[in-house]
């Protein structure tokens, strides 16, 4: 009987400029550094032996173009999901995150305790709701198969807060460093295993040489 289980490489996209300046980038695009290129490239060569069966990433160009550069000459059609987006921030989008924690430390502080969202912005709720339902509907989908996930930081925590039935409060648990890998493995009855988390030993030593 062939294995119906789907693996999922679940990645956080490359550095962008809006991370070296500590931006609220949700929904704004912000392109990739130099570094954030080497990273991408460099996972590529660290799943260069994995065969990846399709692959999806957000919408949103920095975690397109993470996909693009660790996809580079596989025959594999990268495709596009909205719902794999970053959380949007609302108000304060594009704004520095340092000088808003410093303006308004009390809405920072709810924030990050899962009381309230940002000014205008995306519940933390609705963010765990469309990225989990994303996750599921992609392994239901590439049943027996291996799928590469490109997806961004506070969206990859949202989602496995989401699926491991963590309170709203535990969301912001977990940390994913630029370009890290995850590993997911869900059984033929949808019972989800965390193999490995944020590893991004690929991208050591790229800080000094871009490359």
């Amino acid at each position: 009987m062939p294995d119906m289980s789907t693996e999922v490489l679940l990645i956080r996209h490359a550095q962008t400029h809006g991370n070296v300046h500590d931006l609220f980038c949700g929904h704004t695009e912000t392109p990739l550094t130099a570094l954030g290129t080497a990273q991408a490239r460099a996972l590529g060569r660290r799943l260069a032996a994995l065969a990846i069966d399709a692959a999806v990433s957000s919408d949103l160009s920095r975690a397109s173009d993470t996909a693009r550069h660790a996809l580079a000459g596989r025959p594999v059609e990268l495709t596009l999901d909205p719902r794999l987006r970053e959380m949007h921030y609302g108000d304060w989008e594009a704004r520095p995150g340092k000088e808003l924690s410093e303006k308004h430390p009390e809405i920072m502080r709810e924030f990050f305790q899962g009381k309230r969202p940002l000014p205008g912005g995306e519940t933390i709720e609705a963010l765990r709701g469309r990225t989990s339902r994303a996750i599921r509907e992609l392994a239901e989908t590439h049943r027996g198969g291996t799928v590469m996930v490109v997806s961004h930081g506070n969206a990859i925590q949202a989602m496995l807060a989401e699926l491991l039935g963590l309170r709203t409060e535990a969301t912001w648990t977990f940390a994913f460093d630029n370009a890290s890998l995850t590993r997911l493995h869900f059984s033929k009855s949808g019972r989800l295993t965390v193999r490995s988390m944020n590893d991004a030993t690929h991208t050591e030593g790229l800080d000094e040489t871009h490359g």
